[in-house]
This record gives C-alpha cells, structure tokens and sequence, in this order.
C-alpha cells in the first residue's frame, strides 16, 4: 500500500513539474554512442572505462577514466570527436562500453509517456545502486524544472527523480 501511494505521488509530481512543457520532435544522439566510444578508444589507444556517457539532441558527451580518478571529457559531434576538453577530477564507479546494452529509441517510452517535454538527454552512467550500468533520461519543461526517469534497456520505466536548474 505504501509503494502504491509512494508511486502516484511521484507520478503526480512528475505531472505537475512537467505541466505547461513544450513540444519537442527532436530525438537524442543514442545510435552515435557506439561510433562516439570507438572513437574515445582510438585516441587512447586501448578500451575505455567511463564515469558517464550522455547523449544529447546534438552531441554525445563521453567522461573516459583516466585511471588515476579523473574523467577526460570527450565530445562527439556531427560524425567526429573533437579534441578532448578538459580533465578533473571524478567521483563515483567507471564502466566498461562492453557493458551497455540499449535500444538506440531507449527513450521512446518516456517521450510518449511524457509527450509534452522537453528532451534534454539519455545518459549511462556507472553508479548504479545494484551494480552494473544505469540508464537515465532527462526532460524538462519549458518553466526550467527537470525530471530524470530512469529506464532499463529496452525503455521500460523503473522510477524517476525531480531534477532543478538547466543543466543534466
């Protein structure tokens, strides 16, 4: 009974901060994620560890570890990956890209789900609470409010989390 009211109020939450949102058409950049970490790989010469790897209607970003607990960050656009942009340090587990296994429309469930939002990004991402990679997609409605609802490989929704601020 408790997850049932758990579960209506995060679905009514979602409503209200995605209410008022604009329409978007615009897919995410998922199917340019493998060209993205064979590129990552080339340039360091081996198979990359990442802390994160999101993909955006435009670009896909890619966080390589450096094994010495920093992330270079990578940015692959229109077919090539651009020189690496900075390095800091990072926080939380790496994963190897052998470990992803996703639908390129990983996302479609969510946007019909939500038809009204905003598209932000599709993330992978190494922290995941029971082990192995995690899959994120970020919208956001056109009052600036954030939603994160996460997905397993195939786009089936597992819960979600109210995100603020403009950044993913």
């Amino acid at each position: 009974m408790l997850k049932s009211k758990n579960l209506l109020l995060v679905i009514a939450l979602a409503t209200v901060v995605m209410s008022g949102c604009g329409s978007s058409k615009e897919a995410l950049s998922v199917s340019d994620i493998d060209n993205a970490v064979a590129a990552v790989g080339k340039v360091l010469g081996k198979n990359p560890e990442f802390y994160e790897i999101n993909a955006t209607p435009t670009l896909v970003n890619l966080f390589a570890a450096d094994g010495k607990g920093n992330a270079i960050n990578f940015v692959f656009e229109e077919g090539k990956l651009a020189q690496e942009t900075s390095v800091a340090p990072a926080e939380g587990e790496s994963f190897s890209a052998s470990g992803m296994a996703f639908n390129s429309k990983v996302f479609s469930r969510v946007q019909k789900e939500l038809p009204d939002s905003i598209l932000r990004a599709f993330s992978v991402i190494g922290d995941n609470p029971t082990g192995g990679v995690q899959y994120r997609v970020v919208l956001q409605s056109d009052m600036g409010g954030q939603l994160a609802v996460f997905v397993d490989p195939t786009g089936k929704i597992l819960g979600t989390d109210v995100m603020s601020g403009l950044g993913t």
